[in-house]
């Protein structure tokens, strides 16, 4: 019985021992108004008005090194930082999934590739065309465009110190292009919303200049013909730019798509929903970063519209059901604005991108 009390002790005496170690840590980098445990546990509060950003990154570093990490939030009007366990996940070898995944993006763009340049279509403008080297010319753009798009996540996660995987090549229907872009999965958390920004708005950025590239390309490759051949398609505002400043077609002509400006024009549509601001697709963290937890759902809920109203109603319930089930978690400090930079970013390359992008498949368009 003797034992048992001692030992009751012993481990109450350890615990509160680690809470004033947490709180001294706590005090170095922030002046602390409380400090108690709830529900298990430890947690300050802030006094109000203290530097916050800088404070808060140090803190986190010194706290991962103990297996811990803190999360700032803004509640009932003071400002709470908790301190949770944390165990890093064991990062097994990505190179076997990342091999599956590529090579089966890989086969349903070839395969996508020689039905677009296999097109009876073609025989007619260009019956000499050498298959083999468009196929594989089709792939390679596909690759560029989706490469760079998550290249930029990943510099973005490197910069900011946030473990990512591989990217994640998807192989998609070929009838619309055979892939669906990639992805990268984040191992550890998105500390402010600075790095959730940069983070979400690295990708859409170069996956967009890569698309134009890769389109001015398709359009120099493209056929001005006289009779329209094929089905007409819908294109975005920089596609039909692009279109203008790069082909002459003269009137009464059409243009003839070579298959590496599709790869065009889907990037223009990949990069579209991609920027929609909704649960944690690219423009969902840019707007969570932009507007914060108080108005991110109302956005979200504004860009499904936007989606199902544009044509794309299976991406909207999608959107839908992501922001209904996970909504997004935001930045471990989220009591800390975003940069002055960001949000002239965010005002005007984000919208630029997202707009520009746009392609309308709905009903009502003429």
């Amino acid at each position: 019985m003797f034992l048992g009390v001692t030992g009751s002790l012993s481990i109450e005496s350890a615990y509160e021992a680690e809470f004033l170690e947490l709180e001294r840590i706590v005090r170095r980098f922030f002046p602390v108004a409380e400090s108690y445990i709830e529900f298990g546990v430890p947690t300050f509060i802030i006094e109000e008005g203290a530097e916050t950003k800088k404070s808060f990154v140090k803190l986190y570093w010194v706290l991962r090194s103990r297996n811990r990490i803190p999360v700032l939030r803004r509640i009932g009007g003071r400002i709470v930082l908790k301190i949770a366990s944390y165990t890093p996940k064991r990062r097994r070898s990505r190179i076997p999934l990342f091999l599956v995944f590529f090579l089966f993006t890989l086969a349903s763009l070839l395969y996508s590739g020689w039905l677009q340049i296999s097109n009876r279509a073609f025989d007619v403008v260009d019956p000499n065309r050498n298959i083999p080297i468009n196929v594989a010319l089709y792939v390679f753009c596909f690759m560029v465009i989706a490469g760079l798009h998550e290249l930029g996540h990943k510099i973005a996660c490197e910069f900011h110190g946030v473990k990512s995987s591989p990217p994640y090549f998807l192989p998609g229907p070929p009838n619309i292009g055979g892939t669906m872009g990639a992805i990268i999965i984040q191992e550890s958390p998105v500390v402010n919303r600075d790095q959730l920004f940069d983070i979400g708005i690295s990708g859409p950025i170069l996956g967009f200049i890569a698309t134009i590239l890769v389109s001015i390309l398709g359009l120099r490759l493209s056929y001005i013909i006289k009779h329209p051949i094929g089905t007409t398609i819908p294109v975005s505002p920089m596609f039909e730019y692009l279109a203008s400043a790069f082909v002459n077609i003269p009137r009464g002509y059409v243009l003839l798509l070579h298959p590496v400006a599709f790869v065009g024009w889907v990037g223009f549509v990949l990069t579209f929903i991609n920027t929609i601001p909704v649960a944690q697709l690219d423009g969902g963290h840019i707007a969570r970063a932009l507007f914060g937890a108080k108005y991110y759902r109302l956005v979200s809920y504004v860009g499904a519209a936007i989606l199902f109203a544009s044509g794309y109603y299976f991406m909207a319930i999608i959107a839908l059901a992501m922001l209904a089930m996970r909504g997004h978690p935001g930045p471990l400090d989220d009591v800390s604005p975003l940069s002055l930079s960001r949000k002239i970013i965010g005002a005007t390359v984000f919208p630029a991108i997202l707009l520009l992008s746009m392609t309308v498949f709905a009903p009502w368009m003429p």
